[in-house]
C-alpha cells in the first residue's frame, strides 16, 4: 500500500512559507526541461546568474515541509560566457510521481520518457 503524500506547511513559519513561494516561483520560471526518472523527476534549470544558494535554500525549506522527498543538486560548470546548468532531482518513495507533478506544476507534455 502506497503512503499518502502531503506537505506539512505548519513546519514552516509564515516568513519561511513566503520565502519558499518566492523561490519556487523564480526557480520554476527557469526550468527548461523536466526529465522523468523511475521515482521522480529532474528539473533542468539554466541561468546566467549563480543560483547555488537560492536552490540550496529552496531545498532546505522543501525538506522541512515535505521530508519524504529526496532532493539532490548537480551543478554543471560551464565557461563564463555560457549559462550555468543546474539539475535538481526531486524523487521519493512509492507512486510519488503524480504528487510531484501536482506539487511542482509539471504538465503531462513536459514529461520526458
Amino acid at each position: 500500500m502506497d503512503p499518502t503524500f502531503s506537505c506539512d506547511l505548519s513546519a514552516l513559519t509564515a516568513q519561511q512559507r513566503h520565502r519558499h513561494g518566492e523561490l519556487s516561483k523564480k526557480l520554476r520560471s527557469m526550468v527548461v526541461e523536466f526529465q522523468e526518472l523511475s521515482n521522480g523527476y529532474v528539473a533542468v534549470i539554466t541561468s546566467s546568474e549563480r543560483l547555488d544558494s537560492e536552490i540550496e535554500e529552496f531545498m532546505v525549506l522543501e525538506m522541512l515541509c515535505c521530508p519524504f522527498f529526496t532532493l539532490k543538486l548537480q551543478v554543471e560548470n560551464r565557461s563564463e560566457n555560457e549559462d550555468r546548468m543546474y539539475n535538481l532531482e526531486i524523487a521519493g518513495p512509492g507512486d510519488i510521481k503524480p504528487f510531484i507533478r501536482a506539487e511542482f506544476g509539471i504538465s503531462q507534455k513536459e514529461n520526458a520518457t
